[in-house]
């Protein structure tokens, strides 16, 4: 798949005015150089310098204060070298361009331990190790926004219109275009409940680093296509008060080596993930709802979740069993917002289903009916609380490298404060 990508992108470079290069960042925002076409092997074979530091900007794109990756160790430079990131040439300017993701890797070769790609990358590796194969199943909703309201999609909330798709087909078209070069499958796009909103489900994939770099990928690509068609999108986890908030919801399963859906064949194993992933939502929070303005979504009756709970096909819970042939057995988790960053959310849920298969972890008992008006113990309700129960969470500090752990925090404790003070908006 990686050969295809890179030979596919090597044969357009006639056709491409230059080559965007860089990382992304804690928040998942890209970080990076232009360069001219006449780089590209040069790119491929030796990289970018960079500073650490760019891993760890804010949302903001301001230096962490007091961070030791910025004076304190003189603002070194780190290398961020190509390591199978999909290459894919974009169109949202008047000639196109060749996108192409790094990573940041130590002098001796070593992956940087506060690189997210990097800790996803060992955690499947870890996974491998076991025999296990984890498949992820992902809707990823955006909404788009625009002062003419003339396409339907723009005048009201259009829940599975087809006419209000229709209305903005160039943009699904583009989409179609990019997720072809992604080489990842997409299994549906729909229009959602909210004004400009759109859901893409992307197919189960077991390459859960692959499937990262595709989501990030295409928030980047259609941010930019967006800004070059005169509309906005927004991956905000609540782009604003009176509309549905953006999700990011992971379908869950587990295969053996023999492609067999352990969650059918091992009913210890399905509940032991179900218990992991129920004990692990409020020590991670802060992974799957980052900013402040992710809080705004979990209200009530909102189909966002606000309890710690699971239930066969009910919506209203953090986990949710979906009705499923037997061999397609799974869990949908849909707390995480589509403002996470990818490579953190799979990682820490693999991590922490791995762990809860070991200790045969055995979750409560399931929800039926409204879980909003349950007795469950609650999310955290504001980005303070989240960074406190993430910052004391034993799991966490199990979970995540040291570093990559520190930069996490630093990076949501100077965007909590500015948040606070008024200064920006989110």
């Amino acid at each position: 798949m990686q050969n295809n990508n890179f030979l596919n992108a090597k044969a357009g470079l006639d056709y491409i005015d230059h080559i965007q290069a860089g990382i992304f960042d804690m928040n998942g925002i890209m970080r990076g150089k232009r360069f001219p076409v006449t780089s590209y092997q040069k790119l491929i074979d030796n990289g970018i310098q960079i500073p650490f530091s760019a891993q760890n900007l804010d949302i903001f794109g301001s230096d962490i204060r007091n961070s030791r990756f910025v004076f304190k160790t003189g603002d070194k430079d780190g290398s961020a070298i190509w390591q199978g990131a999909p290459l894919v040439i974009l169109n949202h300017l008047p000639k196109p361009i060749l996108f192409m993701p790094l990573s940041f890797a130590m002098n001796n070769g070593n992956l940087f331990e506060g690189c997210p790609r990097a800790f996803l990358k060992s955690v499947l590796k870890t996974a491998s190790n076991k025999e296990f194969n984890f498949k992820f199943g992902i809707e990823l909703e955006f909404c788009l926004f625009s002062d003419d309201n003339s396409p339907l999609i723009f005048s009201q909330p259009q829940l599975l219109s087809l006419l209000a798709l229709d209305s903005v087909d160039q943009l699904l078209q583009d989409i179609s275009h990019l997720t072809e070069q992604l080489d990842i499958q997409t299994e549906s796009i729909l229009s959602e409940s909210g004004i400009g909103q759109i859901e893409v489900v992307f197919a189960p994939s077991d390459d859960l680093c692959h499937l990262a770099d595709c989501i990030l990928i295409l928030r980047h690509s259609l941010t930019a296509y967006a800004l070059s068609k005169g509309v906005s999108v927004s991956f905000q986890a609540k782009p604003k008060k009176h509309l549905a908030g953006n999700g990011l919801h992971c379908h869950i399963s587990i295969e053996n080596f023999e492609s067999e859906n352990l969650f059918a064949k091992d009913d210890g194993i399905f509940k032991s993930a179900i218990g992991s992933i129920l004990s692990l939502l409020e020590s991670a929070t802060l992974i799957l709802a980052p900013f402040s303005n992710s809080y705004e979504r979990f209200q009530e009756n909102s189909h966002a979740p606000i309890n710690i709970g699971w239930g066969f096909d009910n919506r209203t819970v953090a986990v949710r069993i979906p009705k499923a042939s037997f061999s397609a057995k799974r869990l949908e988790l849909r707390v995480a917002g589509a403002d996470s960053n990818p490579y953190l959310l799979f990682a820490v849920l693999v991590s922490a289903i791995l762990d809860g298969i070991d200790e045969m972890v055995v979750p409560p008992l399931p929800v039926s009916g409204n879980g909003y008006a349950s007795d469950l113990k609650k999310l955290p309700c504001d980005l303070k609380t989240a960074i406190s129960k993430f910052e004391k969470s034993q799991k966490i500090r199990k979970y995540l490298p040291t570093t990559l752990r520190e930069m996490f925090i630093a990076t949501k404790n100077q965007e909590m404060q500015i948040a606070t003070s008024g200064d920006f908006d989110e």
